[in-house]
């Protein structure tokens, strides 16, 4: 049996285990902290006097604390998959932690390390990140790599998690809008770098070395500022390119952009594609 949900032993033996979630629960709040302190053995009665946890009252609160993950999990997007806490420091004036969370945002992975820090100053505590280091993994991490320096150097936890959502909502638009032209135009699109590719290869059998790009980037600044950019490249032959007269190929990508802003993107490639398919 669990030892946890062993009502009939439970004791207060195992002190760094007590300690543990002790020093937890001093970091949550509502039904959380509830459930966390009642793991100790510190719920009280009328008289004052320690009451044991039963089960049915751990696996009530247990079930609460879950239904609320998953509340919060379709609220932000961020799903957590792992989470540990370790106490380093612990005196009467100063609690430094060290938190390591692991998860996802839509098909982004991540991994953060960061070091919180109490003080107590003016009968009270003052809170703050110590220290900061994130990991992430995926192609689309290069458009995210300055940013995540920026924020480890200005140790801002709440900014990254903040421009992770916004940004993977970014990438899921242009992995879906992708895919859609993939399945749609199976014979001449095609995406070189995978399902999670920023670049879609439209390219007609029938005019071998012709082939048009789009370029779908997602940049993000330091400060969490998120842009998109889509270009269309083209890639002929020089032959092909000296009997463009008109300097239609030629003006193809300003064209395109043209197009983007008055019947936006998916509405414009599909007129590209369109375009190379009755070539």
């Amino acid at each position: 049996m669990n030892p946890i949900l062993d009502t009939e032993n439970w004791t207060h033996a195992d002190e760094e285990q007590h300690e543990r979630i002790e020093d937890t629960a001093v970091h949550f709040r509502g039904r959380m902290k509830d459930a966390l302190v009642m793991l100790t053995g510190q719920k009280t009665d009328g008289r004052g006097e320690t009451m044991k946890p039963t089960t049915e009252d751990l696996i009530r609160e247990i079930k609460e604390m879950e239904d609320d993950l998953i509340r919060q999990t379709k609220m932000n997007g961020i799903a957590l998959t792992g989470c540990h806490v370790k106490t380093v420091e612990k005196s009467a004036t100063k609690i430094v932690q060290q938190h390591r969370l692991t998860g996802h945002c839509s098909t982004l992975a991540f991994q953060v390390e960061f070091e919180l820090t109490d003080v107590k100053e003016d009968g009270g505590f003052m809170r703050s990140i110590t220290d900061l280091n994130i990991v992430m993994d995926g192609n689309e991490f290069k458009d995210f790599s300055a940013f995540v320096s920026g924020a480890e150097r200005n140790k801002n936890l709440l900014l990254f998690f903040r421009t992770l959502r916004r940004f993977s909502e970014r990438c899921e638009d242009r992995h879906k809008t992708f895919q859609h032209f993939q399945e749609k135009y199976s014979d001449v699109v095609s995406l070189p770098g995978g399902w999670r590719s920023d670049v879609m290869l439209i390219q007609n059998p029938q005019l071998p070395g012709c082939a048009l790009m789009i370029h779908w980037n997602i940049e993000v600044t330091t400060e969490g500022e998120i842009t998109t950019n889509i270009e269309l490249v083209t890639k002929l032959p020089e032959k092909a390119c000296q009997m463009d007269t008109s300097n239609l190929i030629k003006n193809s990508p300003d064209m395109f952009q043209s197009l983007l802003r008055v019947v936006g993107v998916e509405v414009s490639i599909d007129c590209i594609i369109k375009t190379v398919c009755s070539a």
